[in-house]
């Protein structure tokens, strides 16, 4: 098996916005300002693996080394070398608006001390996000936890073939897992793996029903890593100078799909019981690897054994606009889009506007996403 730091991408193979080098400009001026760290020792790097020691960072001078959080960052301290240094009145660089801490995800761009003679390096800042993958914790409302940063584009990994995943279990999945990509701003992509279990006939039925489900522009690319199907399709998805990240549960495929886009073993498979095709955690860090020339970079994340919708409405409306739209002209405000006379939505469907299946999963993810937020949160009114 080939070595993944062989794959690690190096600093050059990301893509800081205009934004983020500024605001990596300015902290470097004012962490220098504050005179206990010299200019020329802070850097720009981007987190490419997170796992269970300090965090790697590739840098814009080329290094690539393991770096710990500065004191006052990792015990989220207001100081002037933390990332919750103030910036103007009474915001933070690094932060939230509401000034909570933020801890680098991969893919994320930070300001890092690197110091001549030392192999280990000092994250003082995480420069803002273009786009944060996030799933809810489990905790309040707001209490998210980033998978991924600075991604452009999502692949949903949805294995075929398994007796236990029905179609109504995988319109389930990718229909989250379309909230989570659109919430965050990536474009989805759904990947189905493990084609080559399945006829052609039944593998056409699932991809036509998988795109009345996605909507007008998503993807959906059949794949099979023993055969190769798709992949030349799915390294497309991701040109030079992109990020993507491969999300799905633990067994979907997802290490044996990018070893296959790799054209080398580079990351650890575990095989799947067999009894429900389930599979483990094979994949315990989460790491950035980049594709042969001409494609862009890829984060392999451990697997997800379920995607809590809560707080994603953003991402519901992004999913399904034309129910939203259709919506609004119901003729009732409190229309259930079920049986009520007037509903735009029915009507949307009756006339072939609207496909049935987007309306069930609207329906059903927004039911949910409703209770939660009462639950979590009783002033929430949805």
């Amino acid at each position: 098996m080939a070595d993944v730091l062989e794959h690690i991408p190096s600093f050059g193979d990301l893509r800081a916005s205009g934004a983020q080098v500024s605001a990596f400009e300015e902290a470097r001026s004012e962490l220098a300002a504050a005179g206990d760290i010299p200019a020329d020792q802070i850097e720009l790097g981007a987190v490419v693996r997170l796992d269970r020691g300090f965090p790697m960072i590739a840098t814009a001078s080329g290094d690539l080394l393991r770096a710990e959080h500065a004191v006052d960052f990792a015990k989220g301290k207001r100081g002037k070398r933390g990332k919750h240094a103030k910036k103007g009145a009474g915001q933070t660089i690094g932060a939230d608006a509401g000034g909570d801490r933020v801890l680098p995800g991969v893919g994320d761009f930070v300001a890092v001390r690197v110091t001549p003679g030392h192999d280990m390096g000092v994250i003082l800042r995480v420069l803002p996000r273009r786009t944060a993958f996030e799933r809810w914790r489990g905790k309040n409302r707001g209490d998210r936890q980033v998978l991924a940063a600075n991604v452009d584009v999502i692949f949903i990994v949805q294995p075929l073939g398994a007796e236990r995943d029905t179609l109504s279990l995988i319109r389930d999945r990718v229909a989250r897992s379309l909230v989570l990509a659109r919430d965050c701003g990536a474009e989805p992509v759904v990947v189905l793996t493990k084609v080559d279990r399945c006829d052609r006939a039944e593998v056409d039925a699932i991809i036509g029903d998988l795109h009345r489900l996605a909507g007008e522009g998503v993807r959906v690319i059949a794949t099979s890593s023993r055969t190769g199907l798709g992949l030349d399709e799915v390294r497309a998805c991701v040109p030079k100078g992109t990020v993507a990240m491969i999300l799905g549960e633990s067994g979907a495929g997802k290490s044996t799909l990018l070893n296959s886009l790799l054209g080398v073993d580079a990351l650890e498979t575990n095989e799947v019981r067999a009894r429900d095709d389930a599979g483990r955690h094979t994949t315990v860090a989460r790491i950035m690897v980049s594709l042969p020339d001409p494609c862009g970079v890829i984060a392999d994340c451990p697997g997800l054994r379920s995607l809590p919708l809560v707080g994603h409405e953003r991402g519901l409306a992004r999913t399904f606009p034309e129910v939203v739209e259709a919506s609004r002209a119901c003729r009732f405000n409190d229309c259930s889009h079920v049986h009520e006379p007037g509903c735009a939505v029915l009507q949307g469907v009756e006339d072939g506007e609207i496909e049935r299946v987007r309306v069930d999963a609207f329906l059903s993810l927004a039911s949910e996403m409703r209770v939660s937020a009462q639950s979590l949160d009783p002033d929430i009114h949805l």
